[in-house]
C-alpha cells in the first residue's frame, strides 16, 4: 500500500511494484504521506511535494526501475544521482 501510494503518480497498476520498489520507499511513505489511502487524489500531490525530501534509496530504486525519470529525480526534486547507461 505504501508503494502505491508513492508511486500512483506515475504507474497506474499498483501490481506493478517490485519488492526492491517496496523495501526502498517504506520509510519514505510514511514519514511523509500516510494520511493518504492508495485511493486519495491528494496522495499523488504529497509524494510528489515530498520529492526533494525522499531518500536517496528510494528515488534510486524507482529511477532504476524506470518509474520515475532520472531528469525528475535530478531536475524537479534536486536528487544526485549517476546517470546508468
Amino acid at each position: 500500500m505504501f508503494v502505491a501510494a508513492l508511486l500512483a503518480m506515475v504507474v497506474p497498476s499498483v501490481a506493478q511494484y517490485s519488492k526492491a520498489i517496496k523495501g526502498a520507499c517504506r520509510n519514505d511513505y510514511k514519514r511523509f504521506c500516510s494520511t493518504y489511502a492508495v485511493d486519495d487524489p491528494a496522495l499523488r500531490k504529497c509524494m510528489d511535494k515530498a520529492g526533494p525530501s525522499l531518500s536517496q534509496r528510494c528515488v534510486a530504486t524507482l529511477v532504476n526501475s524506470g518509474l520515475v525519470s532520472y531528469q525528475r529525480a535530478t531536475q524537479r526534486w534536486g536528487h544526485k544521482l549517476e546517470k546508468v547507461q
